[in-house]
């Protein structure tokens, strides 16, 4: 025994005597002062381990979900072996699922913030895919009930997680509601009651934007009620009506369905911008102007394609349209900081009175267009407004597009099928003539840069307008040249050396910047057309007064502009 105790000495000894050499090794290394340090030894201490991100109580809370899912499906298995009757079971399962609503409130007013989404999500687990199943595989629901159920259950849902700040649940109840909203669609292929489901869900979390809750949620809700939307126009716009596997839905039933969509969300961003004074988000602008042409477009289309007046909209777009230019002019821009609302607003307020006019009037909508641009140009010089003068000059560039003036203008330019303008085109090419006047004589009006927009369309639709009365006065007079390309060639050239000619000298007396502008447009576009059209179509008795032509308006144009601009500069 003694021996073996000597033995077990000797090698401690040894081992102490190599851990002292390993420990003169290492301190020589690390360098001097450290060679002497004591070891210490190490102990493993529970803190010194890693820890894994697990949050308190998460791996109880999941197994506690599994069991209320447990206890659900447990209901479902009475169900389908007959024990418990369809209907008695479909009931018990929702008054379940409303039931772990209920303690997800009660968990969250006691503060127990993790332990009430849990409860939340699991109850929506539960609750959705009931829905669906009662209608799609059971047949106990009708659609619309189902859909009824839907949303008076979402309801309880993003009541429960708004009134006691429970974002997660929120948004579980949310997906669960659209997703099983599509299945519905998909199922059912009743239209109308999922389209109004989802316009409603939609609308519940457009009023949680209004108290600046959880915004995001917008945007899956948007994307949904707009497929299923998208969907509805494809279906009601068929000539040869519904497909048989589809609740057909009438027209007009059809329209006033996609008419509700622009109306939610204008109203909307109404009261988030006007009451709230909040400025207009990438969303509301994105889903703004989207849902004014689903809406608007797909009616008018359903409406039209079975053969229904569509006079409603056209008026309907107006109203709103004047509504938008009140909204931009009475309450944007009085107030600081609303310039995004005032050019989101007025923008809206145009693209509207467009849409209405065009629907509403009909082949008198060019001079009604017309009508509004002169008026446009009038405001905007009473108000100095900029914003006017220029809607009133895309007011007058689509009432020349709509009557045909831009067109004509091309074709006097370049040669192409004779020119015949008709009375409304004439009349256009009147008032856009007056409102680049009211509007390029102002002075108030900015001499220089982008702001002189408005006046440069005004003046190159006013080119476009003198192109084709010469043309069509050409024509009138009896000259030989429709039939002829070269000779053809020669009247266009004439043409646009006269308005490179007339633009210049009309720059040096007035001195406004977008005469000038035209004036060399007019030049460049002319040494084009030479090279173009004039020589390859050409002969010798076409070419000369051609090349004459050009290179007088090449000569004096210039001269002319260079003139006007010493005239017109202040140094001395």
């Amino acid at each position: 025994m003694a021996d073996r105790l000597e033995e077990l000495e000797s090698a401690l000894r040894e081992c102490t005597e190599r851990l002292c050499r390993l420990e003169q090794r290492v301190g020589a290394l690390e360098g001097p002062g450290t060679a002497s340090a004591p070891v210490a030894p190490v102990a493993l201490e529970p803190d010194v381990l890693p820890e894994i991100a697990v949050p308190a109580g998460a791996v109880a809370l999941v197994g506690r979900t599994l069991l209320v899912l447990a206890g659900a499906y447990l209901a479902r298995a009475l169900t389908e072996r007959g024990t418990v009757p369809p209907a008695l079971g479909v009931a018990l399962g929702l008054a379940y699922a409303a039931a772990w609503q209920v303690l997800a409130a009660r968990e969250a007013r006691a503060g127990r913030v993790a332990s009430a989404t849990f409860h939340a999500v699991a109850s929506g687990l539960i609750a959705f895919p009931l829905i669906w199943e009662t209608a799609s595989r059971l047949g106990l629901l009708a659609p619309r009930t189902t859909c009824a159920a839907l949303v008076a259950f979402f309801a309880l849902g993003l009541g429960v997680a708004w009134r006691h700040r429970l974002p997660v649940a929120a948004a579980a109840v949310t997906g669960l509601a659209l997703l099983t909203g599509l299945a519905l669609f998909v199922s059912t292929r009743d239209v109308r009651p999922v389209f109004l489901t989802l316009l409603a869900v939609a609308a519940a979390i457009e009023w949680l934007a209004y108290r600046e809750r959880w915004t995001a949620l917008r945007w899956p809700a948007a994307a949904v009620v707009d497929l299923v939307g998208v969907m509805l126009v494809i279906l009601s716009s068929r000539a040869e009506g519904w497909p048989e596997q589809y609740v057909p839905l009438p027209a007009p039933a059809a329209a006033l369905a996609l008419l509700a969509l622009p109306l939610l969300y204008l109203a909307s961003l109404a009261a988030r911008t006007l009451l709230r004074s909040l400025p207009v988000t990438a969303f509301e602008a994105t889903q703004g102007v989207f849902s004014v042409l689903l809406g608007f477009g797909g009616a008018s289309s359903a409406l039209a394609t079975h053969a229904h007046p569509v006079v409603g909209l056209g008026a309907l777009a107006l109203a709103l349209g004047a509504l938008c230019y009140a909204a931009a002019f009475s309450f944007a821009e009085r107030r600081a900081g609303q310039d995004r609302n005032f050019y989101f607003y007025s923008t809206a307020g145009a693209l509207l009175t467009l849409g209405g006019v065009d629907v509403l009037l009909g082949p008198l909508r060019a001079l009604a267009l017309a009508g509004l641009g002169v008026a446009g140009a009038l405001l905007g010089r009473r108000f100095g407004r900029m914003t006017l003068r220029t809607h009133g000059a895309l007011y007058l560039v689509a009432a020349a597009l709509e009557a045909g003036l831009v067109a004509s203008g091309v074709r006097a330019f370049v040669g192409a099928a004779p020119v015949r303008l008709e009375s409304i085109a004439w009349l256009v090419a009147l008032m856009t003539a007056v409102g680049w006047a009211v509007v390029a004589s102002d002075p108030a009006a900015p001499r220089t840069g982008l702001a002189r927009l408005p006046q440069l369309l005004l003046a190159v639709l006013v080119a476009f307008a003198l192109g084709a009365a010469l043309r069509a006065a050409a024509r009138a007079l009896g000259l030989p040249f429709e039939d002829d390309a070269g000779a053809t060639a020669v009247v266009c050239t004439a043409i646009l050396a006269g308005l490179a000619l007339g633009y210049a000298l009309a720059a040096r007396r007035l001195g406004w910047p977008e005469l000038r502008w035209v004036a060399y447009a007019a030049v460049a576009l002319g040494g084009l057309k030479l090279v173009a059209q004039d020589l390859p179509a050409g002969r010798p008795a076409t070419l000369v007064p051609s090349l004459a032509l050009y290179g007088a308006a090449l000569l004096l144009a210039p001269r002319l502009l260079r003139v006007g601009e010493k005239r017109s500069d202040p140094s001395p």
